[in-house]
């Protein structure tokens, strides 16, 4: 291989890569899915949300101890009135789910239990004020320094969640999707926007002029260069714009570099596959799909015949190492597995590349 030769084949391609709009559009449409799931998923546990408005006499902790005992899980928006037909008007207009009327003395008089009167306002159907109203009990037995009417024992079996089950609640969508979307990106650069280069030249004639004064070789590794170049500034740009930071940055970009050697490499070989760029884009879609489709199951429970299946294709394997060093966590075991299987696949792509060209020069 001569770098100094391979240097203008490269600048050449980069350039022409930027000003064709199929290679924008390969570049543009996963990146902004990429941006649209990032604004739609949450890494953040759901939580309930119920308004409260109340009227207190005096100072109380009702409000404190009751976000107490609702847990982190529901969160209480509470507002405090002048007085009792304020709160009335709040719960009656729906801008409040529940309302209550605290009188003087409160918190003293359910520390010495006489039981002091507790006025709780709210619709006719509402279930959040049934939340609350069952949170009620609990928070005044608190206040009241009451013991339970019984311990309750939780005897939890050790039955260790699925890899699936613990992506999807611990990952999070957000982040499982963002890989999923790498992948896409990997994928339409390698298969779609390189290849395109290579289809064009070869349908002007460009390439056999072009090799009369370098090698394949060259011309190969002058055209992977530009797809890792777009794959990393891609990708880049990807978690930049959703915030998304791998725990294990060796694990996450090695895994990422392999694939797309992968992809790149079968992409190049369909630029030299077909004779037009056209016949490429025709094709590309149904190509593309069997690629693209492991990056969003790979996470999901599978029937053994189907997961010995996915560990067989360089995508999934690229989903499961991404996953593991995008978490920082062990989610997927035998790494080592998933970079030969990416690698095996990645030397066969270029070993077939490498003898479609040369059969081009016979």
């Amino acid at each position: 291989m001569r770098f100094n030769l391979m240097l203008p084949i490269f600048r050449k391609d980069l350039r022409d890569a930027i000003r064709d709009a199929r290679v924008l559009v390969a570049v543009i449409v996963p990146l902004g899915l990429g941006i649209l799931y990032g604004q739609i998923f949450s890494d953040e546990a759901p939580t309930f949300e119920v308004d409260i408005a109340y009227h207190a006499a005096g100072q109380t902790q009702l409000l404190d101890t009751l976000q107490t005992a609702a847990g982190p899980a529901v969160k209480l928006i509470v507002t405090a009135y002048d007085d009792e037909a304020a709160v009335r008007e709040q719960v009656a207009n729906e801008d409040a789910d529940v309302g209550l009327v605290i009188p003087a003395g409160f918190d003293e008089g359910v520390a010495e239990g006489s039981s002091p009167p507790l006025t709780v306002i709210r619709g006719q159907t509402n279930s959040d004020a049934d939340l609350v109203t069952a949170i009620l009990d609990g928070a005044l037995r608190t206040m009241a320094g009451q013991q339970p009417p019984a311990t309750i024992q939780q005897e939890i079996i050790d039955e260790p969640p699925s890899a699936a089950q613990a992506i999807f609640e611990e990952l999070g969508l957000r982040r499982y999707f963002v890989v999923a979307v790498a992948v896409m990106l990997v994928a339409m650069i390698g298969m779609l926007a390189v290849p395109v280069i290579l289809a064009e030249e070869a349908e002007k004639k460009t390439l056999d002029a072009l090799v009369m004064a370098v090698s394949y070789t060259d011309v190969i590794v002058a055209k992977a260069l530009v797809g890792l170049v777009y794959v990393v500034i891609s990708v880049g740009l990807l978690l930049a714009l959703t915030g998304v930071a791998p725990e294990q940055p060796a694990l996450f970009i090695g895994a990422l570099l392999t694939l797309s050697l992968a992809m790149i490499g079968f992409g190049l070989l369909l630029g030299g596959v077909f004779k037009n760029a056209n016949q490429l884009n025709t094709w590309s879609g149904f190509i593309l799909l069997p690629v693209i489709a492991p990056a969003f199951i790979a996470g999901l429970s599978m029937p053994d015949v189907v997961e010995v299946l996915l560990k067989l294709l360089p995508t999934s394997q690229a989903v499961q190492l991404m996953i593991n060093g995008l978490s920082g966590r062990a989610y997927f075991a035998d790494t080592w597995l998933g970079f030969v299987v990416i690698l095996a696949w990645t030397a066969l792509a270029y070993l077939l590349l490498l003898r479609t060209l040369q059969r081009r020069e016979a």
